[in-house]
């Protein structure tokens, strides 16, 4: 009989491995990077409820529509949105040509830019 240890060894390396690198996965969560905090209630909780107002003071529910399902040409969807962090932050600091005005740092803060880009990337 061949000796089987050695194929029993590297299966269970290979399961614990495997196992280990799940557990990494799962602990690093689906949090918001620049604030630590998981932003995903889509049943109308106390983050939409925020995001919301933060959207309509701004402005941007002028030309993105009161949910950011976008309005025909004016502004696009933000719904869903893929763009990092960022990356929405870039968008929302420099503008972009002619179709959507530059916001500062006094007008909308980065906390406010982070709430408003993780309601988009999950809603």
């Amino acid at each position: 009989m061949a000796d089987r240890a050695p194929a029993r060894r590297s299966w269970l390396t290979s399961f614990v491995s495997l196992l280990a690198i799940s557990l990494l996965l799962a602990s690093c969560g689906g949090g918001d990077t620049a604030t630590g905090s998981q932003n995903d209630e889509s049943d109308g909780g106390e983050p939409v409820v925020e995001a919301l107002a933060i959207f309509i003071e701004v402005g941007c529910a002028e030309c993105h529509g009161e949910q950011g399902e976008g309005v025909d040409g004016k502004g696009a969807s933000l719904q869903g949105t893929r763009m990092i962090y960022n990356a929405f932050e870039t968008r929302v600091r420099n503008g972009r040509g002619q179709q959507m005005p530059a916001f500062s740092e006094d007008e909308i803060s980065a906390e406010e830019v982070s709430i408003l880009q993780e309601w988009f990337r999950t809603h």
